[in-house]
């Protein structure tokens, strides 16, 4: 019997494994430890490059997982895992995600590669639009009346944002090209930006015509904006505003971020990156923070960083459906119908079901439940940044969402020592593996420590719903123990 292939004939032989499989899975993100051991890539490199020419049946190869690859993996459900927006632990989500393999279908287009996964796609969509304040087309009979479309993640979502930009500052540049870069500039907040915005710009010939206005608070400073708007009129494709940029989780002020740049030139695209801050859409106590996001012409969303989604699912959406078709290709490959969403996803030819998993998790939990969800990591963030002050650390952001960035600042240090000493703090997790905190660099905008300065702060968020105030207390008992032995 061939067991290598999915057949009538090794049906049992194959449900076996693939229940093995899941368990194995389910084990993994049930243990404590972040990480159990540190990769070392010498010592694994021949193995990991030798070419399996006879391969190995099932059995072997679910040893080798268990014994040489499982140990190295992150496992971002450990309720010591503390320091990214979500841990995908959603049964249903999971659930979506495993049978979407399954199912194999392409949404490329719709009539033969994935007719129901093409209108559950558009469901998915047409959802978050509603929660965003965009209006909605009761009666869809095109993909341009959908507004909006699936993506692998936020870079790709904020990529195309950036195309539709440049095609709606000057109308056909995708035929044309590109002729004065110097007249596609984005404006951007300095220090927070997203390395997607300028990335991107070279990536569709643009250049690296980025302008960084200073910021408050993590926010821009709205005079510094009107003026640059000002000196640079006819010149802006593009303002991005970040509803929770990637370091701070701020979000900024949106209906005045779009009240200034409308005064001075209508047609600049004003672009919000909220694959963080959408999800305070579901709460209606926390909704009110994202106020004015409905004026903005995009806005990128990523599922799977707030909807306990495993990776990788994004979404862009656009105030203007009708939009989409400033980047619309055909092809007899892609078939030219109403519902081919394969015309509208630049850089994404065959497209897996990856919406399917967002659907499941929104019929299975429901919007209100996932609003209670989100408004219990705002609370724990909160509570954990109280616990922090009691223990003598500064807290540099104010949690907008549930996002702590703190650092330990022994008086009399220098901002060389103290950037040191976080650093260090930070290895030592790492090399325990028991705990995870993220750690960057950021400026001092609200002069926490000491104004301007570049800072190596430590980052909580509680993005993971196995965290209870009981892990907060005993990290924070961890990192004073760290503390005591790198200070002795």
């Amino acid at each position: 019997m061939n067991n290598n292939i999915l057949n009538n004939q090794n049906k049992e032989y194959a449900s076996k494994i693939f229940h093995e499989i899941i368990d194995i899975g389910v084990d993994f993100k049930l243990q404590k430890n972040v990480l159990n051991e540190k990769f070392d890539f010498e010592k694994y490199k021949e193995t990991i490059c030798r070419l399996p020419e006879n391969g190995e049946n099932m059995e072997e190869l679910i040893k080798e997982i268990r014994n040489n690859i499982l140990p190295y993996c992150t496992n971002f459900s450990s309720s010591n895992f503390m320091g990214f927006p979500d841990a995908g632990n959603s049964i249903a989500a999971i659930s979506g995600s495993v049978l979407t393999d399954f199912l194999q279908q392409n949404l490329i287009n719709s009539s033969f590669c994935a007719p129901i996964g093409t209108y559950i796609e558009i469901a998915v969509i047409q959802w978050l639009r509603k929660l965003m304040g965009y209006k909605i087309v009761d009666d869809i009979k095109n993909i341009w009346d959908v507004g909006g479309i699936i993506t692998y993640g936020g870079t790709g979502s904020n990529s195309i944002a950036m195309l539709l930009a440049r095609e709606n500052h000057i109308h056909n540049t995708m035929v044309n090209g590109v002729k004065q870069p110097e007249e596609y500039k984005v404006i951007i907040p300095k220090g927070i930006g997203h390395y997607s915005i300028k990335s991107s710009l070279m990536w569709i010939g643009c250049g690296n015509n980025i302008i960084e206005v200073p910021t408050k608070n993590y926010k821009y400073d709205l005079k510094e904006l009107e003026e640059t708007i000002k000196q640079n009129k006819g010149k802006i494709m593009a303002i991005v505003a970040y509803v929770g940029d990637s370091r701070s989780m701020t979000i900024d002020n949106l209906e005045e971020i779009s009240n200034i740049a409308k005064k001075y030139d209508k047609n600049i695209w004003l672009h919000a990156d909220a694959c963080h801050g959408f999800s305070l859409g579901f709460s209606e106590k926390l909704k009110n923070k994202i106020k004015g996001i409905e004026k903005f012409d995009s806005i990128s969303t990523d599922p799977h960083k707030v909807l306990m989604a495993p990776y990788t699912v994004s979404a862009l959406l656009l105030k203007d459906s009708e939009k989409l078709k400033l980047i619309t290709t055909t092809s007899d490959l892609i078939m030219q119908e109403p519902f081919a969403f394969g015309q509208v996803t630049p850089f994404i030819g065959s497209k897996s079901w990856v919406s399917f998993k967002i659907w499941c998790a929104l019929k299975n939990i429901g919007t209100k439940n996932i609003g209670n969800i989100i408004e219990k990591r705002h609370e724990m963030a909160l509570k954990f940044a109280e616990k922090l002050k009691k223990n003598g650390y500064i807290i540099l952001n104010d949690v907008d969402i549930n996002s702590v960035m703190f650092m330990y600042a022994p008086e009399g240090y220098s901002i060389e020592q103290i950037n040191d000493l976080n650093k260090q703090i930070k290895r030592k997790m790492d090399q325990d593996g028991k705990y995870f905190l993220h750690q960057f660099s950021i400026n001092d905008d609200n002069a926490k420590i000491s104004k301007d300065s570049t800072l190596y702060p430590l980052r909580y968020m509680s993005g993971n719903d196995n965290i209870t105030e009981k892990e907060q207390d005993e990290l924070i008992e961890y990192i004073n123990e760290i503390i005591v032995k790198i200070r002795r």
